[in-house]
């Protein structure tokens, strides 16, 4: 990550006297990766015109270039968006990026990314507990409410 700093409108603060004002922005780090000449170029071109983006020069290559050019989002063209394989991979090798995936045909695409979550689980019983070990929290209908009953009893 880059931080830029940028002067913005001056601010008056007395009789001739002109303060800047620094504003900071992150620049976010674009890689695209595995795609055809015309949608790169498209691509660079909206890129080129944002302040707060950057291209990095990226090639497909192994998992310690990944690492080594840290990327924000990683834009990639592939004939099926929804296919879960490239993303997995490049989540795994740079789990803070975005991976952004552009249908073959353009018209559609898929943004993953890792989020952590967290649910407060207020009033648990070993059965919660089991059970969001077991399923995560999916198999407990609300987290926050009281224990309905325990393993074994009707």
């Amino acid at each position: 990550m880059s931080i830029q700093l940028g002067p913005k409108e001056p601010l008056q603060c007395g009789p001739g006297a002109a303060i800047i004002a620094q504003s900071v922005m992150k620049t976010i780090r674009v890689a695209l990766m595995g795609m055809r000449p015309r949608l790169r170029d498209i691509l660079t071109d909206a890129i080129a015109r944002e302040r707060d983006m950057e291209l990095i020069d990226y090639q497909i290559r192994d998992e310690q270039a990944i690492l080594a050019d840290r990327p924000d989002v990683m834009v990639c063209e592939s004939d099926n968006p929804l296919d879960l394989g490239l993303p997995t991979r490049l989540l795994r090798t740079v789990p803070l990026g975005r991976v952004l995936l552009v249908g073959a045909s353009g018209d559609h695409a898929a943004l993953y990314e890792l989020r952590p979550s967290r649910t407060v689980m207020r009033t648990v019983g070993i059965d919660e507990v089991i059970a969001a070990i077991r399923f995560g929290l999916q198999a407990v209908p609300d987290a926050s409410a009281p224990s309905a009953g325990r393993r074994g009893e009707s």
